[in-house]
């Protein structure tokens, strides 16, 4: 696909945007001035739709039909925040845009407007990337992900947890106590010990925080699920470990004075105060992540990630001294 076919089927772009980034602001309205001079519908999402002067729309009423598209201008935070909010079903696929720091899951790096006719005219790609769900239970109750606690812990107000692109953390609410916690995978017992915190990773957030525990990098086209200990206690033994997309993990809570908090995608966070187990499996939905055929997932990595893995290569044909 190319951004620049939607011009002849007369379906839109969506736009979406970092709003306490000038750069990102000023990113977005070139860009959406630039598509329109293509004839390219363009739709805001509503929050920045004021600034913009466009039709605004918010993101959990568009779907892919009509709006094949989210173009992301921001960084790392920007997507995951976009995928939080389109719809569980149909979403649009989208396309980051980074005028961040880092930028991973962005597909292209934009500092000026010159670099706008090679993002629409881009061969791209879909990159269907698995998410995860997150069900707490209480006692013998049972909240999904769309029907769940608010970020106080209270039943007050049902906030829905949404699906997971990156990572789904179940952490310590209080930094000088560690959670005492048994994992379960598929109803087997895989370890009981103490840690700060456990992350549950996508392929996808194998780079972010779960990297920075230790765990493995995964690459984008395999379908499985990580589990990566926060500071585990040295005799407790835990290890990342990586399991099949159908598993099914459990975290039980031990220490009942001890609240947790689960944190998906560092986005939203819900702060458990009687719960005791927290149920995390693959989502019925995914999300799409549009690339270009003129990257790789590896370009990418050592370009962002590892740019210190860049070593001379060894000359073996010379002799090496004793």
């Amino acid at each position: 696909m190319k951004l620049a076919e939607l011009a002849e089927s007369q379906r839109a772009v969506a736009i979406a945007s970092r709003l306490d980034a000038p750069k990102a602001i000023q990113v977005t309205k070139e860009l959406a001035s630039y598509l329109l001079e293509q004839r390219i519908k363009v739709i805001a999402e509503a929050r920045i739709a004021n600034i913009l002067g466009l039709q605004g729309k918010p993101l959990y009423e568009m779907n892919k039909d009509d709006v094949p598209v989210v173009i992301c201008v921001g960084g790392d935070g920007t997507i995951l925040r976009v995928a939080q909010k389109l719809p569980y079903r149909n979403p649009p696929g989208i396309l980051g845009v980074n005028v961040g720091a880092v930028g991973f899951l962005a597909e292209f790096d934009v500092a000026t407007k010159e670099a706008f006719p090679q993002l629409f005219t881009a061969d791209l790609y879909e990159e269907r990337c698995l998410r995860l769900s997150c069900f707490i239970e209480e006692g013998s109750s049972s909240q999904g992900p769309y029907n769940s606690y608010n970020s106080h812990g209270s039943h007050q107000q049902h906030v829905p947890i949404p699906p997971a692109l990156n990572e789904i953390l179940v952490i310590t609410s209080r930094p000088s106590k560690a959670l005492s916690i048994t994992i379960r995978v598929n109803g087997k017992v895989f370890s009981t010990g103490y840690v700060d915190g456990i992350i549950i990773s996508t392929p996808t957030g194998s780079t972010a925080y779960s990297l920075s525990a230790g765990g493995s990098i995964m690459s984008p086209d395999i379908d499985a699920i990580q589990i990566v200990p926060v500071c585990p206690f040295a005799r407790t033994g835990l290890k990342p470990l990586i399991v099949k997309p159908d598993s099914t993990i459990e975290i039980e809570l031990l220490r009942p004075k001890l609240n947790a908090v689960v944190a998906i995608d560092g986005q939203q966070e819900i702060v458990l105060s009687s719960a005791r187990k927290v149920t995390i499996k693959k989502s019925t939905s995914s999300i799409t992540l549009y690339r270009s055929e003129r990257s790789s997932f590896f370009s990418r990595l050592n370009r962002k990630l590892l740019p210190g893995a860049k070593f001379p290569v060894p000359k073996h044909d010379v002799e090496i001294e004793p």
